[in-house]
């Protein structure tokens, strides 16, 4: 069994799996802009204390490679049309990135990134503020929720239940929604 939902950093997906009994989690929006949550969700499971993320400078020539493979796969329009996003995500928290992100967001080619990137300070550490700081859909965060008695019996495949009556549906939509 697999959890998914609010894996912003490694000690998220340790939470989830001791909450649920779920044997290991599924990674969404909390690695867009952070690949190297991967490399701590592996030590942390190896039981070793996870790496601090990367400086910018790191994450500059990071977006770098990444933008030069979407300009090699797509070409430099279209790929530098897909790295607009990315760019957003990458530098989210750092000082003075918000200015800089508005020109991130209409760039056409690796210099012009380039150009913009150079305008932040590469020394600069990684904000511990974004690490929890939402990507994509919504800011909003849900707690875990499953089926009542599901994890008494997580050797039985068997479905849950379905809901009888329109009064125990909405409690279960309630209860499944996250509130």
């Amino acid at each position: 069994m697999l959890g998914n939902g609010d894996i912003w950093e490694s000690f998220d997906a340790l939470r989830m799996m001791r909450a649920t009994g779920c044997d290991g989690v599924i990674v969404g929006r909390g690695c867009l802009g952070r690949p190297w949550l991967f490399r701590e969700l592996a030590q942390v499971f190896d039981g070793r204390e996870p790496e601090l993320p990367p400086d910018l400078g790191t994450i500059v020539r990071l977006m770098e490679d990444h933008a030069a493979r979407l300009v090699a796969f797509f070409g430099e329009r279209e790929g530098m049309l897909q790295m607009r996003k990315w760019c957003a995500w990458y530098t989210k928290g750092f000082a003075g990135s918000a200015a800089v992100r508005g020109a991130l967001s209409t760039l056409d080619t690796l210099e012009d990134m380039r150009r913009e990137l150079a305008r932040l300070d590469s020394a600069e550490a990684f904000p511990l503020v974004a690490l929890r700081a939402h990507r994509g859909k919504g800011s909003r965060s849900q707690r875990v929720a499953l089926p009542e008695g599901y994890l008494d019996a997580l050797d039985d495949d068997t479905p849950p239940r379905s809901p009888h009556g329109a009064e125990e549906l909405a409690a279960w939509e309630q209860a499944l929604s996250g509130g």
